[in-house]
Protein backbone atom coordinates (compact mmCIF):
# COMPACT_ATOMS: atom_id res chain seq x y z
CA UNK A 1 0.00 0.00 0.00
CA UNK A 2 2.79 2.45 0.93
CA UNK A 3 4.45 1.92 -2.38
CA UNK A 4 1.19 2.44 -4.16
CA UNK A 5 0.64 5.76 -2.71
CA UNK A 6 3.96 6.23 -3.17
CA UNK A 7 3.84 6.08 -6.62
CA UNK A 8 0.83 8.06 -6.74
CA UNK A 9 2.23 11.15 -5.33
CA UNK A 10 5.56 10.91 -7.22
CA UNK A 11 3.55 11.11 -10.43
CA UNK A 12 1.49 13.81 -9.25
CA UNK A 13 5.03 15.74 -8.17
CA UNK A 14 6.61 15.04 -11.69
CA UNK A 15 3.56 16.68 -13.04
CA UNK A 16 3.75 19.99 -11.06
CA UNK A 17 6.80 19.64 -12.21
CA UNK A 18 6.61 19.76 -15.38
CA UNK A 19 4.01 22.10 -14.89
CA UNK A 20 6.31 24.64 -13.28
CA UNK A 21 8.99 23.98 -16.08
CA UNK A 22 6.52 25.04 -18.59
CA UNK A 23 5.04 27.93 -17.30
CA UNK A 24 8.15 29.78 -16.85
CA UNK A 25 9.51 28.87 -20.14
CA UNK A 26 6.45 29.64 -22.31
CA UNK A 27 6.79 33.30 -20.30
CA UNK A 28 9.98 33.76 -21.08
CA UNK A 29 9.65 32.57 -24.65
CA UNK A 30 6.21 34.23 -25.80
CA UNK A 31 7.42 37.41 -24.19
CA UNK A 32 4.35 37.18 -21.84
CA UNK A 33 4.90 39.93 -18.41
CA UNK A 34 7.63 37.61 -16.81
CA UNK A 35 6.11 38.38 -13.51
CA UNK A 36 2.86 36.56 -14.13
CA UNK A 37 5.33 33.66 -15.34
CA UNK A 38 7.12 33.80 -12.36
CA UNK A 39 3.75 34.09 -9.39
CA UNK A 40 2.39 31.11 -10.86
CA UNK A 41 5.63 29.34 -10.65
CA UNK A 42 5.62 30.13 -7.07
CA UNK A 43 1.76 29.30 -6.54
CA UNK A 44 2.85 25.52 -8.22
CA UNK A 45 6.13 25.34 -6.11
CA UNK A 46 3.90 26.15 -2.96
CA UNK A 47 1.22 23.31 -3.92
CA UNK A 48 4.62 20.91 -4.34
CA UNK A 49 5.63 22.11 -0.79
CA UNK A 50 1.90 21.58 0.42
CA UNK A 51 1.72 17.97 -1.60
CA UNK A 52 5.32 16.59 -0.30
CA UNK A 53 4.10 17.54 3.57
CA UNK A 54 1.11 15.35 3.18
CA UNK A 55 3.17 12.72 1.28
CA UNK A 56 4.77 12.77 4.61
CA UNK A 57 2.14 12.74 6.78
CA UNK A 58 0.36 9.87 4.41
CA UNK A 59 3.66 7.53 4.91
CA UNK A 60 3.87 7.93 8.37
CA UNK A 61 0.10 7.08 9.34
CA UNK A 62 0.59 4.06 6.94
CA UNK A 63 4.20 2.99 8.47
CA UNK A 64 2.37 3.22 12.15
CA UNK A 65 -0.41 1.10 10.99
CA UNK A 66 1.99 -1.30 9.48
CA UNK A 67 3.89 -1.84 12.30
CA UNK A 68 0.70 -2.10 14.95
CA UNK A 69 -0.66 -4.95 12.33
CA UNK A 70 2.64 -6.29 12.34
CA UNK A 71 3.33 -6.57 16.12
CA UNK A 72 -0.41 -7.93 16.57
CA UNK A 73 0.69 -10.47 13.82
CA UNK A 74 3.73 -11.19 15.69
CA UNK A 75 1.86 -13.40 18.27
CA UNK A 76 1.34 -15.77 15.98
CA UNK A 77 3.91 -18.12 15.99
CA UNK A 78 4.16 -18.88 11.91
CA UNK A 79 4.36 -15.18 11.35
CA UNK A 80 6.90 -14.68 13.67
CA UNK A 81 9.04 -17.69 12.25
CA UNK A 82 8.33 -16.04 9.04
CA UNK A 83 9.63 -12.55 10.02
CA UNK A 84 12.63 -14.09 11.94
CA UNK A 85 13.30 -15.79 8.27
CA UNK A 86 13.37 -12.71 5.84
CA UNK A 87 14.66 -10.13 7.73
CA UNK A 88 17.00 -7.88 6.46
CA UNK A 89 19.53 -6.01 8.33
CA UNK A 90 18.98 -2.25 7.74
CA UNK A 91 16.69 0.51 7.29
CA UNK A 92 13.28 -0.56 5.68
CA UNK A 93 12.83 0.29 2.23
CA UNK A 94 9.36 1.64 3.78
CA UNK A 95 11.10 4.54 5.73
CA UNK A 96 12.90 5.50 2.43
CA UNK A 97 9.56 5.60 0.36
CA UNK A 98 7.50 7.35 3.35
CA UNK A 99 10.11 9.79 4.57
CA UNK A 100 13.15 10.62 2.30
CA UNK A 101 11.71 10.87 -1.12
CA UNK A 102 9.21 13.11 0.31
CA UNK A 103 11.73 15.19 2.19
CA UNK A 104 13.76 15.52 -1.05
CA UNK A 105 10.80 16.35 -2.99
CA UNK A 106 9.94 18.95 -0.14
CA UNK A 107 13.16 20.33 -0.45
CA UNK A 108 13.32 20.90 -4.36
CA UNK A 109 10.25 22.81 -4.20
CA UNK A 110 11.89 25.00 -1.41
CA UNK A 111 14.98 25.76 -3.53
CA UNK A 112 12.54 26.46 -7.05
CA UNK A 113 10.48 29.06 -4.45
CA UNK A 114 14.08 30.26 -3.18
CA UNK A 115 15.15 30.69 -6.97
CA UNK A 116 12.35 31.85 -8.89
Amino acid sequence: MIMQRGNIFLVAQSLQLVAYTAILSAGNEAGHHPSSSIVTARVIAAFGVVLAAIWIYVGHRQIRYTNALRARLSAVNDFAETQAAIHLRGPKAAVFIAYTIPVLAGILWCLLLAVS
